[in-house]
C-alpha cells in the first residue's frame, strides 16, 4: 500500500484538491482538480501529474450543490 497526503483548499465557491503519493523519500503528484460554481454552475474536473485528464463533470445551471454537495 501507498501511504499518500490529500490537500484541500476550500473557498467561497469552489473546492481544490491535490494527493501526493509517498514514493522512497520524496512526495510526488498523483492527482490534482477544483470542484467549482458550487452555487451557481457546478463543474468538477480532475487530472493526474501528467496532465491527463481522469475525470470531469456538469451538473448544468440548475445545480446548486454547496460545500455539502461537493
Amino acid at each position: 500500500m501507498t501511504d499518500a497526503i490529500a490537500v484541500l483548499n476550500a473557498g467561497s465557491s469552489s473546492i481544490k484538491f491535490a494527493l501526493f503519493a509517498a514514493q522512497q523519500s520524496e512526495l510526488e503528484l498523483a492527482a490534482r482538480g477544483h470542484i467549482e460554481g458550487l452555487y451557481t454552475n457546478p463543474r468538477f474536473a480532475a487530472e493526474d501529474r501528467d496532465g491527463n485528464v481522469i475525470g470531469d463533470k456538469v451538473w448544468g445551471d440548475t445545480a446548486s450543490l454547496g460545500h455539502d454537495g461537493a
